[in-house]
């Protein structure tokens, strides 16, 4: 098998140097990568309410009607959750209390006895 003519490397390497120093020359950052980072502070949240305002603004009045009792039934859902969550710890934590006093004032004595 014979190998077409063979290339002049030297060339090749000065063509893409020239080629890069143009490119850093020309003001082109090689280590900047633009990214798109998504406003996530007020002004996300007054453009999330605008559009909210303007869709429901839109919809019929039985419409409306739905979405304000939607909207009622998930808020009281979320705040039984919260509740829920919230008795959930106050009985964990008094139930740890009297584990640590049975503990305290009955397993440990007898374990200083012996």
């Amino acid at each position: 098998m014979t190998s077409p003519e063979p290339q002049n490397w030297q060339n090749r390497i000065r063509d893409l140097k020239s080629n890069f120093d143009r490119s850093v020359s020309g003001g082109e950052d090689l280590n900047q990568i633009d990214v798109d980072i998504p406003d996530l502070g007020i002004g996300a949240l007054q453009r999330s309410y605008q559009q909210f305002v303007t869709w429901f603004s839109n919809i019929p009045a039985s419409g409306k009607l739905l979405a304000i009792a939607g909207g009622g039934l998930l808020g009281l859902s979320l705040i039984k959750t919260v509740f829920q969550l919230i008795s959930s710890l106050i009985t964990l934590s008094v139930f740890g209390v009297i584990l640590y006093l049975v503990y305290r004032f009955w397993i440990l004595p007898k374990n200083n006895e012996s």
